[in-house]
């Protein structure tokens, strides 16, 4: 739509990555807030944001390229071009859960937590990297004649506004994160919710897509990565489970008086219909 953020000579700043940068610092300040409430050391806190970011934007560039080989092969030098947009998700989470893992077993920090921690602001900053891309034209949907479709430029109908629907679900599972953490939860479980509800909207939204290509399976490779991050998120929070006797005991809490009755309150309301 409008891609050019500024132009200073020959130079162009896009508005992805504006948009992008603010996502990065919002984000990040939530967390950092949230980690000092939690004890993290300013040390530990600045080098969690600046690495995994780092590891994100290298992670999110690989996987962007990977799944859009077939245009970067023909156009090599546009493999660093990043200002204009280019990141996938999926490889940035990726990529930064391998760096969190790493740096955990230097620093020897909660890993649990530091993942609850750093999930609650991210959907927020992927919400405001959807606004970009959708200033910048591209990640696109099909064609569609709602009254909310949109015309771009490049394009020649009108297409769903693909990104557009990315940041509203976005920025409910962010609304959403945020009521879970304020909870007394097992560690864990907010990134649990992430990596499930990120890997659905993606999933879900992904089918109204119309930049990508279909595999041999009629599902985008973002799609077919969704589910396995969905299935990871699902084992995690399984596992979170196992190691809590409390997150275990629902039939327990189903038998409590409080939920249902027991075998004494039904023969007392037997004998008084009698």
């Amino acid at each position: 739509m409008y891609p050019e953020f500024l132009t200073i000579g020959s130079f162009v700043i896009y508005w992805y990555g504006v948009m992008v940068a603010i996502g990065v610092f919002i984000s990040s300040l939530i967390f950092q807030k949230l980690a000092r409430q939690n004890n993290y050391t300013q040390d530990t806190i600045s080098n969690i944001i600046f690495f995994s970011v780092l590891w994100g934007i290298i992670g999110g560039r690989v996987l962007h390229i990977l799944v859009h080989f077939h245009y970067y092969y023909r156009n090599l030098l546009e493999i660093v071009s990043i200002r204009n947009g280019g990141l996938a998700a999926e490889g940035a989470i990726i990529s930064a859960i391998i760096f969190l893992f790493l740096y955990s077993k230097i620093k020897n920090f909660n890993l649990r937590k530091t993942l609850d921690l750093i999930s609650v602001p991210v959907p927020l900053a992927q919400a405001l990297g959807r606004v970009g891309c959708f200033l910048n034209g591209c990640c696109w949907g099909k064609p569609s004649e709602l009254p909310w479709a949109v015309k771009f430029p490049h394009l020649l109908t009108k297409v769903h506004p693909t990104q557009l629907y990315y940041t509203v679900c976005h920025l409910f599972l962010f609304a959403l994160l945020l009521c879970l953490n304020k909870r007394k939860l097992k560690e864990g479980t907010v990134f649990s919710a992430y990596i499930m509800g990120f890997a659905f909207i993606r999933y879900t939204i992904d089918k109204f897509r119309g930049d990508l290509l279909e595999t041999s399976l009629g599902l985008y490779p973002t799609q077919i990565i969704a589910i396995f991050l969905f299935t990871a998120g699902l084992f995690w929070f399984l596992s979170i489970t196992k190691d809590d006797p409390e997150l275990t005991t629902l039939e327990e809490n189903l038998l409590d008086k409080d939920f249902l009755p027991n075998d004494k309150d039904e023969e007392k309301r037997e004998d008084d219909n009698t």
